[in-house]
């Protein structure tokens, strides 16, 4: 039997590191919103004996170890799975802030948790800090610590389009950060306190469709500085109608969020000259 799966990503709404913490991560405080079935997973269960996993991927490259190994590990040491062929379409590159690799291991995860009746699965802070909010399977949702505190604020917001635009560079979250700690010298702009008040205004002007412009992100800073270009497509979300717009995660993909779908063919428009667009994804 073979199953299917849907892969969703993520949008970081705002995001603020706050400081570095003693186990090595830093502190987090952001609003996530998820962008479902960007990819898709499907899963046969391998039967036969001395047999290996076998993970193929379409699409998007993926370079060095594969996260669903890792499930796969983790999975292991709890209880005995049976090899799988599994077959990954890759929509999103690697690097580009979207948690596409995430959005992968939560969907491997649910799976293979539903296959028994025992309790104890695989917790998503074991693979990966955005994988606790895919395991949520939740629209809207407050993110703290390093990713594995995660608040669900499902019911309470309107739906938006998404335009996601990802660059022809790729962002790694080790590069990011070093970035960071170079750009502020550890002491970062905001603390939890002063971050959460931001974060809730600003969901509070989504909420009531309010114009917001250039969302909160402490990488903005410094990815703006790498890449001038991103300037360029800030200003053609604002032309387009967008209530807002900035990057996501620690880059590379810059986004923009629509009440209404009539902004998209603006966009194709103004995206047209920037020939270091790599996709432009549509989200409703």
């Amino acid at each position: 039997m073979i199953h299917c799966l849907q892969s969703a990503a993520k949008v970081n709404i705002t995001l603020r590191v706050t400081r570095k913490r003693d186990d090595g991560y830093h502190e987090l405080r952001s609003l996530f919103y998820a962008l479902p079935a960007i990819e898709s997973l499907t899963i046969e269960p391998d039967y036969g004996h001395n047999v290996k996993d076998i993970i193929s991927v379409t699409g998007e490259m993926i370079r060095g170890r594969n996260i669903l190994e890792e499930v796969l590990s983790a999975a292991r040491k709890k209880r005995g799975v049976d090899p799988l062929r599994i077959r990954l379409h890759k929509v999103i590159p690697p690097g580009s802030g979207l948690g596409g690799g995430s959005g992968n291991a939560a969907a491997l995860i649910s799976w293979l948790n539903s296959q028994r009746e025992e309790n104890e699965g695989i917790r998503g802070e074991e693979i990966g800090s955005d994988v606790p909010f895919f395991l949520n399977a939740e629209k809207w949702a407050f993110v703290g610590g390093r990713g594995e505190r995660v608040e669900p604020l499902s019911g309470i917001m309107p739906p938006f389009h998404v335009v996601v635009v990802i660059p022809s560079w790729s962002m790694s979250t080790a590069r990011a950060f070093s970035l960071l700690t170079a750009e502020y010298g550890g002491f970062f702009p905001m603390n939890e306190e002063e971050a959460e008040d931001e974060r809730n205004g600003i969901l509070s002007k989504l909420h009531d469709k309010t114009f917001c412009g250039l969302l909160p992100n402490d990488f903005c800073t410094v990815l703006l500085k790498e890449h001038p270009e991103y300037a360029d497509v800030f200003s053609a979300f604002r032309e387009s109608g967008s209530l807002g717009w900035g990057i996501t995660g620690s880059g590379s993909s810059a986004f923009g969020l629509f009440h209404q779908n009539d902004g998209f063919s603006r966009m194709i428009r103004s995206c047209r000259h920037m020939q270091w667009i790599r996709k432009i994804l549509f989200v409703e």
